[in-house]
């Protein structure tokens, strides 16, 4: 049982963030590397990640051997509590401890996505995991919404984005992932193609290591920082998400503060944003490649209008890490028993 008198005695709470990684191109590890360094001042936080705790760097071992790791190291005694954010990792746990986790987009359906029914097991072993977490929040409002969690969004430093320069070559249209089956690269292939041979428009797909697929004059794949993604970001005509399963993820954020316009697939957490915000991404109907060109076409012929502005200004007042690293501030504090 968790000693609230104990943890009162003491001027500042000790919180442990665990998490593979710790800022990087990741999206969770740029979250808790953000709520990390904008709360150090108030929160006295111990980080647990790849950097701190090692792991097998082998793709399909990273997340079991941290976990191993992780599960085998002592917790101080003085931690009073533990934030995760990966659903895989609830494991960790401790009954003495305040457990609070965070999920990161819809699990079940990508782990589903990937594995299918080979994965059932695992998704066992979260679900009874979550029953010891004493809040769970998530970062997408869609899922939160379906799975009655606390809705605490992904956020950025817009600071730090407005500190990078637009890259200094032709705009192109911009993808930005991984290479599996649920980002659908093979979609954005087919629409990089058409917007090519239809409008003369070339295309960047980022996160795919160059030699992977053949290039083309109309596409390029490069791995590269995430200042250089940003910079990328600024020049781009639009960015194009493509994914069967998406949450709220931090390049829509990235997007905003960048100003680039975004044309997605009709995923359910992004029409939830729609309808959050008003009409901030470009939805279109259905995943046939045919569907993505009107909208890259009059936008090459329009321009994105007030529309940029308007989705620089939300990320601004909403979605800074100043903003919502305070949310999290205000539900540790609840936990704890914290009157401010």
């Amino acid at each position: 049982m968790f000693n609230i008198l104990g943890h009162l005695t003491r001027s500042r709470m000790r919180v442990l963030l665990i998490n593979p990684t710790f800022g990087g191109v990741s999206g969770s590890g740029r979250h808790v590397e953000l709520l990390y360094r904008t709360l150090r001042d108030e929160v006295n936080f111990e980080v647990w990640s790849g950097e701190t705790v090692g792991y097998i760097n082998i793709k399909k071992l990273r997340t079991i051997s941290f976990y191993l790791r992780c599960k085998f190291k002592e917790v101080s005694d003085d931690i009073d509590l533990i934030h995760i954010h990966n659903s895989k990792l609830v494991g960790l746990f401790r009954d003495d401890k305040v457990n609070v986790l965070t999920v990161h987009g819809s699990y079940r359906e990508e782990m589903v996505t990937q594995y299918g029914s080979l994965v059932r097991p695992v998704l066992w072993y979260i679900e009874k995991g979550l029953e010891k977490a004493d809040a769970i929040t998530c970062v997408d409002p869609y899922t939160a919404e379906r799975m009655g969690w606390m809705w605490i969004p992904n956020m950025i430093d817009v600071t730090s984005i407005d500190r990078i320069s637009e890259a200094d070559e032709e705009p192109r249209l911009l993808w930005v992932g991984r290479d599996d089956p649920v980002k659908n690269l093979g979609l954005f292939r087919k629409i990089a193609r058409r917007a090519y041979e239809r409008f003369g428009v070339k295309s960047l797909a980022l996160g795919i290591p160059p030699g992977r697929y053949r290039e083309h004059d109309w596409i390029r794949y490069e791995r590269v920082s995430w200042d250089r993604v940003i910079s990328y970001m600024k020049r781009a005509y639009a960015l194009v998400i493509t994914s069967k399963i998406e949450g709220f993820p931090t390049i829509v954020l990235e997007a905003w503060a960048s100003r680039c316009p975004i044309i997605s697939a009709p995923i359910p957490s992004i029409i939830k944003l729609n309808e959050i915000l008003g009409q901030v991404i470009q939805v279109v109907d259905g995943y046939d490649p045919e569907k993505f060109l009107p909208r890259i076409k009059s936008l090459l012929d329009k321009g994105p209008g007030d529309l940029v502005s308007r989705c620089r200004s939300i990320v601004e007042k909403r979605f800074d890490a100043r903003v919502v690293s305070r949310m999290y501030l205000k539900l540790y504090r609840r936990l704890l028993g914290q009157s401010h």
